[in-house]
């Protein structure tokens, strides 16, 4: 008799591409920084990762989209706000 072979396959990732990777990496950086730190702008972020405005525009856009962030207006100038969470509570006492 022989014995049969194990093959054990190896997991794929996630991300196709290191690009991905990046992205998605950055997605969790800046979302991060919004939820800990609150109201900021894309110029505050960006100057806080040493990025680039633009990059930090693609990457809150993107957060909007998936619904992890939300935009709001303060005067002239628009920040980005964590979004609240729904079964979340305030308990009055």
């Amino acid at each position: 008799m022989r014995e049969a072979t194990i093959y054990i396959e190896e997991d794929e990732d996630e991300f196709d591409s290191e690009e991905d990777l990046s992205l998605e990496i950055k997605r969790s950086v800046v979302e991060f920084v919004v939820k800990r730190f609150g109201l900021y702008s894309p110029g505050d972020i960006a100057k806080a990762l040493n990025w680039k405005v633009r990059e930090v525009n693609q990457v809150l856009k993107h957060l909007e989209c998936a619904g992890r962030i939300k935009r709001e207006k303060l005067g002239r100038t628009i920040i980005w706000t964590p979004v609240e969470d729904r079964h979340v509570s305030p308990m009055y006492y």
